[in-house]
């Protein structure tokens, strides 16, 4: 896809249960773009679920361990569309590894939807469990927002489906 700001890497931002994969997976189909989601990559490195490495290491390694998975991404080869982790942005090197690498969007969902997206799930969450507690996830939510506030570009998704979320990044990219 030719877009006016010749825009050849897509991060995505966003809190947990936001659409960063779903939404990376559909809009890389739709610009022909290579889908990277950085908690996948380190699943299948570490051979273990993300909570499972947080328990087991920690918040700290784990995070590092983030940190070193966009360190080695080859940006070179252009046209990548990557989900990131709901906490890749409260790392400032990330930020800067983003920055230099891409355009970043911030999927802003409402705690509302948030919140019933987390509880309809089987899915364990890093760092909220199986068992979601409203009061924590709010905390959370209001800690990161500051740090989404980095992306080039915000979309609520919160009343909307894939392909309108994705056909409005297509309309902001060519902006």
């Amino acid at each position: 896809m030719e877009t006016k700001n010749k825009i050849n890497n897509i991060f995505l931002i966003g809190f947990s249960g936001s659409g960063k994969s779903k939404i990376g997976k559909t809009l890389s189909k739709v610009l022909n773009f290579t889908f990277i989601d950085t908690d996948r990559k380190i699943e299948q490195i570490k051979q273990k679920k993300i909570h499972e490495i947080i328990d087991e290491y920690g918040e700290n390694y784990f995070r590092q361990f983030e940190t070193e998975i966009l360190q080695k991404i080859d940006y070179e080869k252009k046209d990548l569309v990557i989900a990131t982790g709901g906490g890749v942005p409260t790392i400032n090197e990330n930020n800067i590894i983003m920055k230099t690498n891409g355009i970043i969007i911030w999927l802003d969902t409402s705690l509302k939807v948030i919140k019933s997206r987390l509880k309809g799930t089987n899915e364990i969450r890093p760092l909220l469990g199986k068992n979601i507690n409203s009061t924590e996830v709010a905390e959370m939510y209001e800690n990161r927002k500051k740090n989404y506030n980095i992306a080039n570009i915000k979309i609520d998704t919160s009343e909307k489906n894939v392909n309108q979320i994705v056909e409005e990044i297509k309309d902001k990219l060519n902006e």
